[in-house]
């Protein structure tokens, strides 16, 4: 009701109260204020408050009430009717404005307004009812009730019986005159309403709503700007509150846009919304710009002027992404048990770009599955949650993915991808990439530290240290924007037959860098393709035209490669095809297996060949109830060099802080080792099922006047050596620490061999300092199957150890005297003789030969 209406009724209150019926069923009730009266059953007012036929059968069903109007003349009817079906004959309905009895059922005399039809004609048409006949008083335009409509009907009847039929067919209040004809009538009538038959189809259809009857509203309110709305690149919908003016409403000066836009070339009204109008411009918008638009002068029906109104508006449309621009900012792959947020994998999506994106039919996929993003946009700056449909009960605001891929706890392959097929964002994660032991077992997100680096590897994550165990949709908790200013660098370099050159880098690069970086090599190599896998690579492989030669040391360059923050860097180093190793090439050196507290077992090798040996899938094994077992394989590419050693072991890193002498960069870290027990146990190293080496050791081996060998490893005194023989083994020197891991053994000692006896030296200290800490003795026979003694006297003829007695001997042999007597204490100081005999036990014939050594030490 406007406001020069409601002065009117002030003056006159009386008259006023009765002479009209208002009803919007907002009180969501039809039986008072007014009251509705009819087959009320089979009505009911919805969650809408629209009025809503709710019958059980087919059948006709009727509601009506007093109009209170004492007369037709300057009179105005409006009715908002919704028919969710295509009108027919036999389902239709009279809507009155005016009929002599309340039970429209009896089709009493009246005026009334009759949607439904035969035909296909379908207008709206407003009929007289007297004495039981029917006179249509004028019709609309054809077709507008053809299919289902939700429109609002105005019925005018002026004092010089003109009859107005005016229409908005979008429901609301912008009528449009549509027809008008004069028709003088006698029918006064006490009631108004609704009248509808159906069928069991439509037994729920019909809905009724915003029901005036009263006075002619005399409208002196100016239209007023509902909303703006970019429709195009170039195209605006502005839609007012009523229906305007088409003159005023389509001239182009009563707009104007900022941002250097100004006033549209053109402006047409809307052939059915006559409040709605599309603004062109001959420029287009800025996508993402913020404009304000001003409109002004645009008049009703009534001829009443907008005043100056504004609004803004962005133009968003969908933009095309290059990889990085949207980043996997936190994802939650073991949900279970939470510490706080719902038992929901999740994976969050962050725009770091300055683009606007629409998300539908975009791809989400693990490493075996893929699902497809609903709808959603996302701008510059935004987060949105990616979750499974039946996560959205417990996140109503993230976005759901159809055929959800379910994440894997321990680790999975996470990939972003547009509808056509563009990788957007891309991550391998492992568990490892919690750095939190007690976290990796469930309820903790994965928290990307810094957003600003486009290519990601675990250094860039962690577990969340929100004690919800997650961030989603907001900032991350571990969230540090350092920038990155280190250069990636070179980790490995395989060769790999024919002619292929692999080199891993330590984290993503520009693939365009890569692509065009320098490369030279000597002996010369050409490249015929260079492999890249992704837009910011951690691998790339060269194919040469020639095919590498095994053992040939290659040298090389590599130059202009740039990480994915641009940062640039070069290398030179070598590579080298590997060689296939024969026999006993590579041999056990040294063993821990007894390490300090806190420390792992390790196993030394050795490369005595003059190859090139690539050591990746090799095996360490023990023996286990009477077999070879507990294999573990050497996972890691490691070329091991002519003359080199490496460490294998657990736990490099203690290795290295706790002895001073080993090697960094000699190590091979393995998760794990076959047990070696401290008493005895045996080493085997196996490539591709063939025993190469195996060490029987006991920790008798060790020295004797040791006070503990914990921590204190067996290294082997001649690689040429045999490795079961206890003569050929000794503690490690406490002057190096007690190991030396990655270098030279401190017992390194080769046996003089070609002489019938030979001492290691002609004198020895056996205090562990790694000088001449024992005595190695060999033999050497002419005739094999020989029975020995070999006995050591002091210088007064005392017997002080037997080394041998009743020896079967071979051909040849090392013997090891470790400085102690029979009793195992430490011999004096001195010179000491040594008396090796062997005996032919078939001839009789005897051997003895005596050497003298002395026994040197601190005073």
């Amino acid at each position: 009701m406007n406001n020069t209406y409601k002065l009117l009724c002030f003056l006159a209150l009386p008259l006023c109260l009765f002479s009209q019926v208002s009803d919007n069923f907002d009180d969501g009730d039809f039986t008072s204020n007014p009251l509705w009266t009819g087959t009320a059953a089979d009505f009911i007012v919805n969650a809408n408050n629209r009025l809503q036929l709710n019958a059980s059968v087919a059948g006709a069903s009727y509601l009506s009430t007093a109009h209170n109007l004492t007369q037709l003349t300057d009179r105005e009817w409006r009715y908002n009717i919704r028919y969710n079906f295509s009108p027919s004959g036999s389902n239709g309905g009279d809507t009155y404005l005016t009929a002599t009895n309340a039970d429209l059922s009896l089709a009493p005399d009246g005026i009334f307004i009759r949607i439904g039809e035969t035909g296909s004609l379908d207008p709206i048409r407003l009929f007289e009812r007297s004495g039981g006949i029917e006179t249509q008083i004028l019709e609309s335009a054809p077709g507008i009730v053809a299919t289902s409509f939700d429109i609002s009907v105005k019925i005018i009847h002026r004092p010089n019986n003109d009859w107005e039929l005016y229409y908005d067919l979008a429901g609301g209040s912008a009528y449009q005159l549509d027809a008008t004809v004069n028709y003088p009538t006698a029918i006064m009538g006490s009631h108004l309403g609704f009248s509808v038959q159906y069928t069991s189809s439509n037994i729920t259809n019909f809905y009724f709503d915003n029901v005036y009857a009263g006075p002619v509203q005399v409208d002196v309110t100016p239209p007023s700007l509902v909303s703006v709305n970019p429709v195009s690149a170039n195209q605006l919908e502005v839609l007012f509150d009523e229906g305007i003016d088409q003159a005023s409403g389509e001239n182009t000066a009563n707009y104007s846009v900022n941002n250097g836009l100004g006033s549209p070339s053109s402006v047409s009204r809307s052939a059915t919304n006559l409040a709605l109008f599309t603004l062109t411009f001959a420029s287009n918008f800025t996508v993402g710009q913020l404009y304000e638009i001003t409109t002004q002068n645009v008049e009703d029906f009534s001829g009443n002027p907008s005043l100056s109104e504004t609004a803004t508006f962005q133009y968003v449309e969908a933009q095309t992404p290059v990889y990085g621009d949207i980043i996997i900012n936190e994802f939650m792959a073991d949900e279970t048990p939470s510490v706080g947020l719902p038992e929901v994998q999740y994976v969050e999506l962050f725009n770091r770009s300055n683009k606007y994106f629409n998300l539908n039919g975009w791809k989400l996929s693990d490493n075996s599955s893929s699902g497809t993003v609903q709808n959603i946009w996302l701008y510059p700056g935004e987060y949105v949650l990616l979750v499974p449909t039946s996560g959205l009960t417990f996140y109503p605001s993230a976005i759901n993915v159809t055929s959800w891929a379910s994440l894997n706890n321990s680790g999975d392959d996470i990939r972003l991808e547009t509808d056509s097929g563009i990788l957007v964002d891309e991550l391998s994660y492992t568990i490892d990439w919690y750095k939190n032991t007690s976290k990796d077992d469930g309820g903790w997100s994965l928290e990307r530290i810094n957003p600003d680096l486009p290519c990601s590897d675990g250094s860039n994550w962690r577990a969340s240290e929100d004690p919800a165990g997650g961030t989603p949709n907001a900032l991350n908790s571990v969230v540090e924007y350092d920038p990155d200013i280190t250069a990636a660098f070179l980790t490995d370099v395989i060769a790999q037959s024919p002619n292929f050159l692999t080199i891993n880098f330590n984290e993503g690069l520009d693939s365009l860098s890569v692509v065009n970086a320098a490369f030279s090599s000597t002996p010369s190599l050409t490249i015929t393709q260079r492999y890249v896998s992704s837009t910011f690579p951690k691998t790339v492989t060269f194919e040469f035209s020639q095919n590498l030669v095994a053992g040939e040391v290659y040298s090389f360059s590599l130059a202009g490669f740039e990480d994915c923050s641009g940062n640039p860097n070069s290398f030179t180093g070598t590579f080298v095809l590997p060689e296939i190793p024969v026999g006993d090439e590579i041999i056990i050196n040294e063993i821990l297996f007894n390490p300090l507290t806190g420390g792992s077992d390790f196993v030394e090798l050795y490369n005595r060949s003059d190859k090139y040996i690539n050591l990746q899938n090799w095996e360490l094994a023990n023996f286990s109830n009477d077999t070879i077992a507990n294999n573990k394989i050497i996972g890691q590419y490691y070329i091991l060099e002519p003359n080199d050693y490496v460490v294998i072991t657990k736990d490099s890193n203690f290795q290295k802080v706790n002895y001073p002498f080993a090697i960094p960069g000699k190590f091979i870290q393995m998760a794990s080792l076959p047990s070696y027990n401290t008493d005895s146990s045996t080493a085997y190293l196996i490539y591709f099922g063939d025993i190469m080496d195996k060490v029987s050791y006991s920790e008798d081996w060790h020295f004797k006047l040791l006070q503990d060998d914990k921590g204190v490893s067996l290294e082997r005194f001649d690689p040429s050596g045999p490795s079961d023989d206890l003569n050929n083994w000794h503690s490690a020197s406490e002057t190096v620490g007690f190991a030396t891991p990655g270098r030279v053994n401190s017992q390194f000692n080769v046996a003089n061999t070609g002489a019938t006896i030979n001492l290691s030296s002609s004198s020895f200290s056996p205090d562990s300092d790694g000088f001449e800490d024992v005595l190695l003795i060999s033999y050497e026979l002419t005739e094999p199957s020989l029975v020995g003694d070999l006995i050591i006297y002091d210088d007064m003829g005392r017997k002080i150890r037997t080394l041998l007695k009743s020896h079967l001997l071979g051909l040849q042999g090392i013997i090891k005297w470790d400085g102690l007597d029979d009793d195992g204490n430490k011999a004096s100081i001195g010179p000491y003789i040594l008396i090796f005999e062997a005996l032919n036990a078939d001839s009789g014939e005897k051997i003895a030969i005596r050497k003298v050594v002395t026994l040197a030490g601190k005073l």
